[in-house]
């Protein structure tokens, strides 16, 4: 659980045991409360009327219902809501704090960081209260605003960030106008911007994405819709150089998450190994078909 006593991990509520506590339970610490709720979703099992669960700490000890509570968990401080379910995920999200979809925007949150971070803080908060206890970032500043959560600095849920979005020059990461200089400049200083051309230059960028800390790596398989240049039909990265990337990253045991709009991006993606299409705009029968037969999933 992170930040809020209302609402419990995913990952932690489907290990957690549906029991009755012991009689003889030890006395509780002092940081120990309850939290019961007219209907219980504990994430493994059938759902409990009248639940409640006993968190110590930063973790759930007990889960039941308030009928099963021992004496010692009788005196508790309790609270009490109407619907208790594990946190859910946002498994597509971006932490860029840009106030406009436009390329000086986002040229602003890669140069003033400081300005991007106190962007971004209010938005954890907005997460976590919405019931999000974990998300997966594809592309922005989320390694360091995780680093933050972790250590007490910000209240937000758990960021699983790539780090980075890659693209071919030209292509949806690149920000087409602007000079390729002040580009590249962006790219050597921490930008969630970037691009890598054949496949040496792709091994590399992916190996910087792993040195930074990313549980994903993010790719453009197709054009995009908010870039200005390339178009979201056309495929972006040659067959041999989606390969490269998917190997290089399963070597660190990291997935490829490819950015997809046009079908021949989806296709080009799946086959090489790639496991989540982000977005599929244009995925057809057949493009599903294959999803099934890859075991990805959109």
């Amino acid at each position: 659980m992170r930040g809020s006593p209302f609402v419990g991990d995913a990952s932690t509520a489907d290990t957690l045991p549906v029991r009755t506590p012991y009689l003889h339970e030890e006395e509780p610490k002092k940081d120990t409360f309850c939290v019961e709720a007219d209907l219980l979703i504990p994430g493994k099992g059938d759902p409990i009327k009248n639940g409640c669960i006993v968190v110590e700490g930063s973790k759930i000890k007990e889960v039941g219902t308030s009928a099963q509570l021992t004496k010692a968990y009788s005196h508790l401080p309790k609270c009490h809501v109407k619907v208790l379910m594990p946190g859910m995920w946002d498994c597509h999200i971006h932490f860029i704090a840009v106030q406009r979809v436009a390329w000086d925007a986002i040229l602003e949150s890669t140069q003033k960081m400081a300005l991007t971070g106190a962007r971004c803080a209010p938005d954890l908060a907005r997460l976590l209260d919405a019931g999000f206890t974990s998300v997966r970032e594809m592309a922005g500043f989320g390694i360091q605003l995780d680093q933050a959560v972790e250590e007490g600095s910000l209240v937000g849920p758990k960021i699983y960030s790539s780090n980075s979005i890659i693209s071919p020059t030209g292509g949806h990461a690149d920000l087409h106008p602007v000079p390729k200089p002040w580009f590249d400049d962006l790219c050597h200083h921490g930008s969630p911007f970037q691009t890598a051309d054949g496949i040496p230059e792709c091994l590399k960028v992916v190996r910087m994405q792993l040195r930074a800390g990313a549980k994903v790596i993010k790719i453009c398989a197709s054009g995009g819709v908010g870039s200005e240049l390339d178009n979201p039909i056309d495929q972006q990265f040659s067959d041999e150089e989606i390969k490269a990337m998917v190997d290089e990253a399963a070597r660190s045991q990291r997935i490829i998450g490819a950015h997809c709009h046009g079908k021949a991006g989806i296709m080009a993606a799946l086959n090489a190994g790639v496991k989540t299409i982000e977005h599929g705009s244009y995925l057809d029968e057949e493009a599903a078909d294959l999803m099934i037969e890859k075991d990805a999933i959109l």
